[in-house]
């Protein structure tokens, strides 16, 4: 988009920027993801599903902010609306369950549009990150009630313009690893030739 368009707005960033400058965060919002949902389950079967008021959607986002708030220790605060803010880097992200178009389920308040336009509007009290794209980590709840699709949600213009996903995430933790690999197999193949130089010696 041209400047005139951005005017009011946040910082238009593309995907491929996000995994770039945040990659060593990523893995850990999916971590956290399976740790809460893992604290959910366990709660969850404490109850009896029949006794359940309002149960499931406030606790499993409970615990999920808990593992984030660990995770990302000192770089989370409460915004407006008892909002879970985190802030990383020149990202903020915000904590919401999905809809089946992947857009979150909020209900329609002129707060909720501003932030799914990416206006310049404050999350906290003070004047502060202004400029920072706003992304949503949620996840999706399916008809059997299995917390499904964890991901990272990017919308501007109340549209969807890009998803990133768990496999997003595990094949650029993979690419390194392999990298890291290759090095080692190629230092114990150096020591072991020193070995036989050595003992022929």
């Amino acid at each position: 988009m041209d400047s005139t368009s951005r005017r009011g707005k946040r910082r238009q960033v593309s995907k491929d920027e996000c995994l770039h400058d945040l990659k060593k965060d990523l893995p850990k919002f999916f971590l956290a993801f399976n740790k809460g949902v893992k604290k959910y389950n366990l709660v969850s079967s404490m109850f009896n599903p029949e006794s359940k008021v309002r149960f499931d959607a406030s606790v499993l986002n409970t615990s999920i902010v808990e593992s984030l708030q660990v995770e990302f220790s000192d770089y989370w605060k409460w915004g407006k609306y008892k909002r879970f803010v985190l802030k990383l880097g020149d990202y903020i992200f915000l904590v919401k369950k999905l809809n089946n178009k992947n857009k979150p389920m909020n209900v329609k308040t002129k707060h909720v549009n501003t932030i799914s336009n990416q206006l310049n509007l404050s999350l906290f009290d003070s004047e502060v990150y202004q400029d920072d794209p706003i992304l949503f980590f949620g996840y999706k709840v399916d008809r059997m009630g299995e917390i499904i699709s964890p991901q990272i949600v990017y919308i501007d213009e109340s549209e969807v313009r890009w998803i990133v996903s768990e496999n997003d995430v595990t094949t650029i933790d993979t690419n390194s690893k392999s990298i890291i690999s290759k090095k080692v197999v190629n230092v114990s193949v150096k020591e072991e030739l020193r070995r036989k130089k050595a003992s022929n010696e």
